[in-house]
């Protein structure tokens, strides 16, 4: 599992997808939220960040680590939400940048919340520092063994009991059999795309996840309680027909087929406490 070069420099391997793909022009045109934080200069989140932050249980004096911050408008979400420390771990320069500026913008005092460049395989800080780790965004770009060893490093950094929070978007389902079922029965008589992605998402996306996938991970990492849900709004902006968009808002409805339409998936699970016995201690 470990990431490391085999020439004993000790040093991470190359990730699959390049830092340096995650540059301005992305952030601020490529993924969620970035209109609201081109027309405010950061001052304004996206409505999901502050759900985000409730879905993770972040409590008042909790310490919070947002591994895959991009343009840190979690770290002020929790620091709204009496967070008394949010770190955001981030690979990418300009996204470092880009939320310290967003933090500057949200007037977040210097010692409640900070951004390291660092790598989600590596992260500077010490065990058991966390309540909550957050992976908003984040685990559809890791490859699975990059995945496993992001995962391993939440784990650590968890206390025992501390919590894990998980979004990704969107699933591998909605693109590769319900899609790719339509295109063979009806689409590609009316030439749609065979591969409806977003050049971002060719480029980023080594590893969309489903329900069944994504707990399997989780447990395989370590974690317990495991609960991966499919989120409420209906994906359906890619689809280039009105029959085709309105099939998944029905399939989406009805619950024995919503895993063929529904795109978001949050997991929350935990780092496991120590057993005590009867006595108080630990076996």
């Amino acid at each position: 599992m470990s990431q490391r070069r085999d020439d004993g420099s000790g040093e991470l391997a190359p990730p699959t997808v390049a830092a340096d793909l995650y540059d301005d022009q992305y952030f601020l045109s490529g993924c969620a939220g970035s209109a609201e934080w081109r027309e405010s200069g950061g001052a304004r989140l996206w409505l999901l960040y502050d759900a985000y932050v409730q879905m993770a249980n972040v409590c008042e004096g909790d310490v919070v680590v947002d591994i895959g911050t991009g343009r840190g408008e979690l770290l002020v979400a929790a620091y709204r939400a009496g967070a008394a420390r949010a770190v955001g771990i981030e690979y990418s320069s300009a996204g470092v940048e880009l939320a310290r500026t967003t933090l500057q913008a949200n007037n977040v005092p210097s010692q409640r919340a900070e951004v390291l460049l660092a790598d989600a395989r590596q992260v500077p800080l010490p065990d058991g520092c966390a309540d909550v780790v957050t992976f908003c965004d984040v685990v559809e770009h890791l490859d699975p063994t990059e995945l496993a060893v992001s995962l391993s490093e939440a784990r650590r950094l968890l206390r025992p009991g501390g919590g894990l929070f998980i979004h990704t978007f969107p699933t591998r389902t909605v693109y590769d059999v319900t899609y790719r079922s339509l295109w063979f029965l009806y689409g590609r008589w009316r030439r749609w795309p065979k591969d409806p992605r977003q050049e971002y998402e060719r480029t980023m996306h080594v590893n969309e996840q489903t329900r069944r996938r994504l707990a399997r991970t989780l447990s395989v990492a370590g974690f317990v309680a495991v609960d991966v849900t499919y989120g409420d709004s209906v994906y359906v902006s890619f689809l280039p027909g009105v029959r085709a968009q309105t099939l998944y808002r029905v399939l989406a409805r009805n619950r024995a087929t919503r895993p063929l339409a529904a795109a978001h998936l949050y997991a929350r699970a935990r780092r496991p406490a120590p057993i005590v016995d009867s006595r108080g201690s630990q076996p």
